[in-house]
């Protein structure tokens, strides 16, 4: 099985430092980095980041959590901006996922990362444009605002592309003892023979 993608809780407090001393969310953490480190070890090098925004987007690329009322000088452990067209900053989803997709691969890894943002007003002919952007990477990112995955336009893209690729489910919980936040969360990793995979990405091409 190749894992083409990994969906995370994407709260802002997942990142290092966001929360201040607390170490609540340290297992969800945790699980998170070991999903995206299992599959980086079944997929090459084409990361792609796919979140439920405000708007709709590509390639805001530079992370941020102010919009969650953390600025980002509290919060070292966010990636810097890779160089390029774009200086735009993502949405707070995106964010936490492009700091994943750091602490695992690297910031280098930033450089070739498509970033994909739905907006609540996405239609199905965005669900579908999004999609064909997304397809050919090697793993995707899925960041989901809430405990238990996407629930937007994201989960429809994600839904696509699953269909289009054969992808199977395998999700895993988590539990959190901290009385302001849910007891459980969920990390998904969708899977899909070898095979199947390679035909995905010659669809793309």
């Amino acid at each position: 099985m190749t894992v083409r993608a990994v969906v995370l809780p994407a709260t802002a407090l997942l990142v290092p430092g966001a929360g201040g001393a607390t170490g609540a969310l340290q297992p969800l953490r945790d699980a998170v980095l070991a999903a995206l480190a299992e599959a980086a070890t079944t997929t090459p090098r084409r990361w792609a980041v796919l979140a439920d925004a405000a708007v709709t987007r590509r390639d805001a690329r530079r992370a941020s959590l102010a919009a969650a009322g953390v600025a980002d000088r509290w919060v070292p452990a966010l990636p810097p901006a890779p160089a390029g067209p774009s200086d735009a900053v993502a949405g707070v989803a995106a964010s936490v996922a492009l700091w994943a997709v750091a602490a695992v691969a690297g910031p280098g890894a930033l450089a070739d990362t498509r970033v994909v943002e739905t907006g609540p007003g996405a239609s199905p002919a965005d669900v579908v444009a999004a999609a064909d952007v997304l397809v050919g990477a090697d793993l995707l990112v899925v960041a989901s605002p809430g405990p238990h995955g996407p629930a937007g336009p994201a989960s429809a893209v994600l839904a696509d592309l699953a269909r289009r690729g054969g992808w199977s489910p395998r999700t895993a919980t988590v539990r959190v003892d901290a009385p302001h936040l849910p007891p459980v969360y969920e990390v998904t990793s969708w899977s899909t023979p070898a095979a199947a995979g390679d035909g995905a990405a010659a669809h793309a091409d």
